[in-house]
């Protein structure tokens, strides 16, 4: 413990002779006056009050370490999917197993270990209990789990890790690729059945999501036998109400995979559900994966996109890649060659047969002005979409032609370049290509950096600023990203070249790259699709969304001059796939949006009426579907993989045993050498005026002299 000050200690000499010698003054005439004893006390007392508030002039400081010991963490992760209890070992799981948990977790004293619990099956669960444990969660992914306790623990004493699986994933990255962070032992623990299970499953239907009207699309069936000696099978298709196909397929020991081919027509636009079913068996394990149900959006036409770019670039690669998700979109690139060559030259084409044109880097030089006017021409003659990737080597005085139809347009010209971070703004959430959760702008946010052209660019007045540069962690409002509806035609501008980054940092978060590519499509459908002017809507995020899925409606009201209208009460009354009916209220947020999540809906096709009200007065109905499919995920795989869990086990220093012989895993975790405490000092720093015996001590002695004098008539 330790005494400082805010001020010189040296004050403490003077301090103390200026208190002496105001005392002495004080009293040194008064012998006459007051008895020796009391004038010596209050002498005392006097000296002692100024030297003590002298001191506390000079702000002292208490310094002190308190020692702080850290338990060491085991951190026990359990599976809670599905697949836990779809096999043999199904009563073992249930009933026995809880108790052998709670068992091994009390097999830490709580003053020398600290025990944390948690879930998984998709995501990791941290608020979880052994006595609350429902194993039936659809999908499993240990690498997320993983990785995402790793960054729970950074920086504390995590000692040990202990993971409770049937080591099946059906999400994500392979676990053993999630280990390498993990500098402590990871102990696995195996619950499942490693024999064969009888069973005759769907292992996958190869199908686009995507199909056109009255055009052939093949539907792929690949069927998996176990267990069987002889297995006879039909494989049904059906949709619409009645059997479209049925394909024999004989499979057996000799020959356990197999697949059928199916060719249907669609007949209707719209979602339309197909079910794919094979024959069950006698004594399967389960019969959930006997059938499958696929939901395939039919549309009319193709919508067809020119792609102009001034040079190949890794760019170029990322849009290829997001567009394979879609194939309702039909993508043709003309790409540069050589300055005045393209591998695919625009020449072979009409460009009035393309219903929108996406520009990266282009034009890159003069000779491509006339491009440049026919894309001009079809904008104003077909209202034709753009969207503008202005790079590093777009030659901005080619592309003056469309500057009147661009939301950004640049004041001056200058070639030079510079790294930024795109900034969304929380405006963007409020814009119809917004559909995301509210988590998308932080993810954008902290995407890696682009290159933007660093000439002034200006928004048109009619133009939305949804992203703009960030530069060294300051916010400036430089426009990077904008859309413009003017006059019936719209754009998209994105100042921004090597955006495959922000792409691959979706893959890097999330282990895929939706968050880039429905942004990309969201944005290319508001483009090609005509202004809705109606003044109420309400829509799903989406028309098809798989088992457990969130489903997420989002509602807009606007007045006579389409000003957004706050306060209305919108009822969305939604009809289930066996007919019954649910109501539901939208809730409101900011700036007059509507919003409403629905959870754990089951499978099928649903529509909704939705009718709004502004004060008791209907301004509005909408009207929709759409479709669950119900996931199977966790009945494709039910042989519990115990190579995995070994491997798990073996590459961190743990140890692998099966979940019936996990009595002695308590004893094995606390012999691992990182599972100690650690100690650290907390420094501790205490002014005076904290210590109220010090002011008591103070005031005490000054109303003793004042009393004092009093008596002896000195005031």
């Amino acid at each position: 413990m330790e005494l400082s000050f805010s001020f010189s200690p040296w004050y403490l000499v003077l301090i103390v002779l200026l208190a002496g010698l105001l005392s002495w003054w004080m009293y040194q005439g008064t012998k006459d006056l007051l008895p020796k004893i009391p004038r010596v006390v209050l002498g005392i007392f006097r000296f002692l009050a100024l030297a003590l508030i002298g001191i506390l002039l000079l702000e002292p400081l208490l310094n002190s370490q308190t020692r702080v010991e850290s338990p060491p963490i085991v951190a026990v992760m359990q599976d809670i999917s599905e697949s836990m209890i779809i096999q043999k070992d199904s009563a073992f799981v249930r009933k026995e197993y809880p108790t052998a948990l709670k068992l091994f977790m009390e097999g830490f004293d709580p003053n020398s270990y600290e025990v944390d619990f948690y879930t998984f099956s998709k995501d990791l669960q941290i608020n979880a209990s052994t006595d609350s444990m429902q194993f039936g969660a659809a999908g499993t992914n240990i690498s997320g789990a993983m990785q995402k306790l790793h960054k729970l623990y950074q920086n504390q004493n995590l000692g040990a890790v202990v993971l409770v699986s049937d080591g099946i994933s059906t999400q994500g990255a392979n676990p053993l690729f999630a280990i390498d962070r993990f500098k402590q032992p990871v102990y696995t623990v195996l619950l499942g059945d490693t024999t064969p299970q009888r069973d005759v499953k769907i292992t996958e239907v190869l199908y686009n999501e995507i199909a056109y009207l009255k055009s052939e699309m093949p539907i792929k069936v690949k069927v998996n036998s176990d267990g069987f000696d002889v297995a006879d099978v039909k494989v049904t298709l059906r949709g619409g109400g009645k059997v479209l196909g049925v394909k024999n397929l004989s499979l057996g020991r000799n020959r356990t995979q197999g697949e059928v081919d199916f060719l249907i027509e669609p007949t209707k636009a719209g979602i339309q559900q197909y079910q794919i079913s094979v024959t069950r068996l006698p004594n399967e394990i389960t019969y959930r994966n006997n059938s499958r149900r696929i939901f395939i959006n039919v549309l009319e036409t193709r919508v067809k996109i020119a792609l102009f770019a001034g040079s190949p670039h890794p760019d170029l690669g990322a849009l290829k890649e997001a567009f394979k998700r879609e194939d309702r979109y039909e993508v043709t690139e003309f790409v540069h060659k050589s300055p005045r060559e393209f591998y695919t030259s625009p020449a072979n084409y009409n460009l009035d047969q393309f219903d929108l044109f996406i520009l990266h880097n282009f034009p890159q030089n003069n000779a491509d002005k006339t491009w440049v006017e026919a894309v001009q021409k079809e904008v104003e003659d077909r209202k034709a979409p753009v969207i503008h990737l202005v790079g590093m080597f777009t030659d901005l005085r080619t592309l003056q032609p469309l500057y009147k139809h661009m939301a950004i347009t640049p004041k001056d010209f200058n070639p030079k370049g510079e790294e930024i971070i795109a900034n969304f703004s929380t405006d963007y959430q409020n814009h119809s290509t917004f559909t995301f959760g509210s988590d998308w702008i932080k993810w954008a946010n902290s995407a890696p950096p682009i290159f933007r052209n660093r000439s002034n660019w200006e928004p048109k007045s009619t133009a939305e600023v949804f992203a703009t540069a960030r530069i060294k962690n300051i916010a400036l409002d430089y426009p990077v990203y904008a859309l413009q509806s003017h006059l019936g035609r719209k754009n998209m501008v994105f100042l921004g070249e090597n955006f495959w980054r922000i792409r691959a940092h979706s893959y890097i978060e999330f282990e895929d790259f939706n968050y880039f590519d429905d942004w990309l499509f969201n944005n290319i459908k508001w483009l090609i699709v005509t202004d809705d002017k109606r003044k109420f809507k309400v829509a799903p995020s989406k028309r098809l969304y798989t088992g457990g899925e969130q489903i997420l409606f989002k509602g807009q009201a606007y007045d006579d001059s389409y000003n957004p209208i706050s306060g209305v009460e919108i009822k969305l009354t939604m009809k289930s796939p066996d007919g019954k009916e649910n109501v539901y209220y939208l809730n409101e947020t900011s700036q007059a949006q509507y919003f409403l999540e629905l959870y754990n809906l089951g499978e099928g096709t649903y529509s909704y009426v939705a009718e709004g009200k502004n004060n008791e007065v209907p301004i509005g109905t909408d009207r929709g579907q759409f479709s669950i499919g119900k996931s199977n995920i966790e009945h494709f795989r039910l042989q519990a993989d115990q190579t995995v869990m070994r491997q798990l086990a073996l590459r961190t220093g743990g140890e692998f045993v099966f979940a019936k012989d996990m009595g002695g895993l308590a004893d094995q975790v606390k012999a691992a050498k990182g599972l100690k405490p650690t100690v650290d000092f907390k420094k501790n720093r205490k002014d005076f005026h904290h210590f109220q015996w010090i002011m008591i001590l103070l005031l005490v002695m000054l109303a003793i002299e004042w009393v004092t004098r009093k008596l002896y008539s000195l005031l």
